[in-house]
């Protein structure tokens, strides 16, 4: 008898109705109930944002109204305007400047209509980046240290002419330096800031030897009236002035001068900047317009770093004057390295501290001030890839939302033996995002140099990488604005997975977009859990590298990262755990290299100690003894791991990841497969007297799991993986007993699913069942019907395929001998009538199984829809719309654009059009790349399989 069943997409479709009424979450979910509303149809900040690049600032009103339409139905939640430039081609005209009259009324514009969608806005403080623009004057421009040296012999009692220091037109590598220079050549902002008298002998030198003649220089006359003593001396006259480093691609009318990133006023002049002229369209009060966020992307500058209260800060956090140590600044070997190190030490608190206040403090007070909110990358990628010289938690818990970054297939490594990719940069800002109490940890995501290459199941297992190191919220990287005229696939920014309504799957992207929503409403309302706190050293700058890289906690467990603010002005024990103020508590504190001479930091670590603290060393095996002294088992285990390695990178690394959240009584484990093959182990979670369930973040569906065995402080479940697959297993200690304590795969072969409290064999197996009452030993061979034989296949006509065509058998488009279908992108529809006979008896279930699917299928049975599929298993439960007799199968299957690019190479009248002309990848170029496979690849098949009841 076949049970009453709501298809899962049926059940989307009415979810999305309901979501379209309830746009924002307004309730802080406390009831597992609250959770699994809340996970069927997110709202609010769980959807996910895009990167909205503004091509050389030009923009089209219809244009933009469109878009943020397609924004909006394709289930985001919102925008940060990205302008930047691209490269005088020809082919993206040039806009108006950034944030001239022009420009702001586009803007405003944009806001207003985002506002009417309930799409939140965010908008870049430059065109590109850093942080700067037309508008910067002199005095708040970035600056550095330049100097001129005079060399005179003692003793003397004349006064000495000091030469102002040379600064070109160009930099040392080359470069224009954009700075305003006045008549007699000298630039239109300095300042003196010292002038040193030193003996002229072979290095090192010693402070002692220097002579700060500051206080003898006449800077009207350019005089030194001071009388050198015995001796050759060498006198420097150092001087702040501009770098003249522009923004770094600036759309063509909008250079300008970043700012200095250290300088309080010189923010405040900045971000006053945007607010006014964003407040003379938007109304005085900006918290009440769709503009809800300012962002400032990473920091990339290339220069010496000066700012006019360098000295004073310096002398604040370290003691002592920097006057004589100056001479550092352009000869590392002045000093002993003893000196040099004690000084470049306290030099790069200064710098980091001076970035964190008066640059992200400072700009989150104004815009807060104003009712708007910061995001930034301040926390890098830093050094080898970028100069940023901050201590990295710390800049990031500056602000109202920290952000970071992902790359798919393009790792940046650091050379060193480990290799560390720069470029996952996600466990810092979850981190920061954790201990300075921020909701929200934000990832530029899917950041990639592959054009057209990726379908969303292409970035779903980096996507998943990155929930488990800590995302909560993805930006994603980034829809590229169009015009009128673009032609497709229209204009893109260079970098990024193309991402909008031009891609040739964007009609069907929502339910990836849903399934990012619905693992990040999760991770939003619950709190990560993690038993060893890992501090991360007193040095600056100061960086986090990826998950279980550097550092790890060993295999089942997971770590907290913090930084000196936060070890001493937060950390207490009680009861025998590290706890934080938000009631985050760890077991064991393990630590990182520390200054020998940081009294502060070791007085508050023994401290800890003798309050009953467990405290070791970073090394894992140390770690490790730590945690199983204290009887801590682990918190997620499994066997059959293939590898200890956990650095996830690594080609021999474990099979599962996982990431641990809590609320209240509940317990979230966001479990994924980091193999490209179905996996079903065993898996113990550390939690008694609770019950477990699947939600599945593909279909929003939650499943009670019947088979779980609870011993030793752990709850044993068996699961089933599909490639890449992920989902979360949530404990509830109100939910059902155990139906099953056990299920044994005897041969090795069983791929399990749970639904509606049955579970499912998916395939071939024998296994053998444990309850209370005894043993059961089954054997299961699901029914399988090959949808063989030709289809029909119907292409759009303007993409160079033929109208229809008929496929013997099912094949990649690209081994079609006809080149109007090799080269095909875009939808192509396949048909298929079919006779069935048998049906689901009892409860077991039909699924139609579409094999492989490059790469994203919608489909329709009998003229009912069964949904979208993007990732594998391609399958739908068909139980409910198949017929006795003759069936009629439809199916949409859609590609990327990279092969019609490729094809049109050699065309005489290309179908595509793009300013992306040359590579295909950062690697290859267009004329290069391999074509894709593509199409429906099957075997298509129906399957019956067999149900074991979960109910007693």
């Amino acid at each position: 008898m076949k049970k009453d069943y709501l298809s899962p997409f049926l059940f989307l479709a009415l979810m999305a109705v309901i979501g379209a009424c309830n746009s924002v979450q307004t309730t802080t979910p406390t009831s597992l109930e609250d959770f699994r509303e809340g996970f069927a149809d997110p709202t609010g900040t769980a959807r996910a944002k895009v990167y909205w690049w503004w091509l050389n600032g030009y923009t089209d009103r219809t244009r933009i109204k469109e878009e943020l339409k397609a924004i909006k139905d394709a289930g985001l939640g919102g925008v940060d305007i990205f302008e930047i430039g691209f490269r005088p081609d020809g082919v993206v005209p040039a806009g108006p400047a950034f944030m001239s009259d022009s420009s702001l009324n586009e803007i405003a514009f944009a806001i207003r209509e985002a506002n009417q969608l309930g799409l939140e806005v965010g908008l870049n403080l430059s065109s590109s980046w850093n942080a700067g623009g037309s508008w910067v004057k002199p005095e708040h421009a970035a600056k550095t240290l330049y100097v001129s040296k005079t060399t005179v012999s003692g003793p003397s009692s004349g006064a000495i002419t000091l030469p102002f220091p040379k600064i070109g037109n160009v930099d040392a590598n080359g470069k224009p330096r954009l700075m305003a220079f006045q008549d007699n050549g000298r630039p239109v902002f300095s300042q003196e800031v010292a002038v040193l008298a030193l003996p002229v002998k072979a290095d090192p030198l010693d402070t002692t030897e220097i002579v700060d003649v500051t206080s003898y220089f006449d800077v009207e006359k350019d005089l030194l009236n001071w009388q050198a003593p015995a001796g050759n001396w060498e006198i420097h006259r150092y001087v702040c002035s501009n770098t003249g480093e522009n923004l770094l691609l600036p759309s063509p009318n909008s250079h300008g001068p970043i700012i200095d990133h250290f300088d309080a006023s010189a923010t405040e002049a900045h971000f006053m900047h945007f607010i006014k002229g964003l407040k003379s369209k938007l109304g005085e009060d900006l918290s009440q317009s769709g503009l809800k966020n300012l962002y400032l992307a990473s920091f990339e500058a290339r220069t010496t770093i000066w700012t006019p209260t360098m000295q004073a800060e310096f002398k604040r956090l370290n003691g002592y004057e920097i006057n004589k140590f100056l001479p550092l600044l352009f000869n590392p070997n002045a000093f002993t390295a003893a000196a040099a190190e004690e000084f470049n030490r306290g030099l790069r608190l200064t710098i980091s501290e001076l970035m964190i206040n008066n640059h992200y403090r400072k700009g989150s007070e104004i815009a807060n001030l104003h009712g708007l909110k910061l995001i930034s990358e301040s926390g890098g990628p830093g050094p080898p890839l970028h100069n940023v010289p901050v201590e990295a938690i710390k800049a990031l818990g500056a602000l109202d939302t920290p952000r970071g970054e992902f790359w798919i297939n393009h790792a940046r490594l650091d050379h060193s033996p480990d290799s560390i990719d720069l470029l996952m940069l996600v466990k810092e800002i979850a981190a920061a995002s954790h201990i300075y109490e921020q909701k929200i940890t934000e990832l530029e995501a899917f950041t990639s140099f592959q054009n057209w290459r990726e379908g969303p199941g292409d970035m779903k297992p980096i996507g998943d990488r990155a929930f488990c190191e800590g995302m909560n919220r993805a930006v994603i990287h980034g829809f590229t604005h169009n015009p009128p005229g673009m032609g497709a696939p229209g204009i893109v920014y260079y970098a990024g997975t193309h991402f909008n309504d031009k891609t040739t799957w964007w009609p069907k992207v929502k339910p990836f977009n849903d399934y990012l929503a619905r693992i990040s409403y999760i991770l939003q309302e619950t709190d990560f859990v993690a038993d060893v706190l890992y501090y991360y050293g007193d040095k600056t700058p100061n960086f986090v590298t990826p998950k279980n890289t550097r550092f790890t906690a060993g295999s089942g467990y997971d770590y907290e990262i913090i930084n000196t603010e936060i070890l001493l002005r937060d950390i207490t024990v009680k009861d025998g755990f590290l706890t934080l103020p938000y009631g985050a508590r760890f077991k064991v504190l393990a630590l990182d290299a520390i200054e020998a001479d940081n009294k502060v930091v070791l007085a508050k670590i023994e401290a800890l100690r003798k309050q009953g603290a467990i405290i070791t060393d970073t090394r894992l095996a140390n770690v490790s003894n730590a945690l199983k002294a204290a009887d801590i088992v682990p918190d997620f285990d499994y066997p059959d791991k293939q590898s200890e390695r956990l650095d996830y990178m690594k080609p021999d690394h474990a099979v599962l990841d996982y990431i641990h959240h809590k609320k209240g009584n509940l317990d979230f484990y966001f479990i994924r497969n980091t193999r490209n093959e179905w996996i079903t182990r065993n898996c113990r979670f550390r939690q008694e007297n609770k019950s477990p369930e699947l939600w599945d973040p593909v279909t929003g569906f939650t499943h009670q799991i019947p088979v779980f065995d609870q011993k030793s402080g752990q709850t044993e479940v068996p699961l089933t993986f599909a490639p890449y697959g992920s989902y979360l297993i949530v404990f509830n200690p109100a939910g059902q007993k155990a139906v099953y304590t056990a299920l044994e795969d005897l041969n090795g072969t069983a791929k399990l699913a749970y639904e509606g409290g049955d579970i499912f064999l998916m395939d071939t197996a024998s296994i053998r069942l444990q309850t209370t009452e005894g043993v059961e030993n089954r054997t299961f061979s699901p029914a399988r019907q090959t949808l063989a034989g030709p289809w029909q296949v119907a292409f759009t006509e303007e993409w160079g395929a033929p109208k229809a065509a008929t496929f013997p058998e099912l094949i990649s488009w690209t081994e079609s001998l006809e080149e109007g279908i090799k080269y095909y992108s875009g939808t192509a529809t396949y048909e298929k009538t079919f006779t069935h006979t048998s049906g689901a008896e009892g409860t077991n279930r039909i699924y139609l199984d579409l094999g492989s699917v490059a790469r994203v299928a919608d489909a329709w049975l009998n003229g009912e829809p069964l949904g979208i599929t993007w990732t594998p298993p391609y399958r739908y439960d068909v139980t409910a719309h198949l017929k006795p007799g003759e069936n009629h199968l439809r199916i949409e299957v859609i590609n990327t654009w990279a092969n019609r690019i490729i094809g049109d190479l050699n065309s005489a009248a290309p179908y595509t059009n793009t300013n992306v002309k040359e590579r295909a990848t950062r690697e290859l170029k267009w004329s290069e790349a391999p074509l894709l496979t593509s199409g429906l690849l099957g075997p298509v098949t129906l399957q019956t399989h067999p149900a074991i009841t979960g109910k007693r």
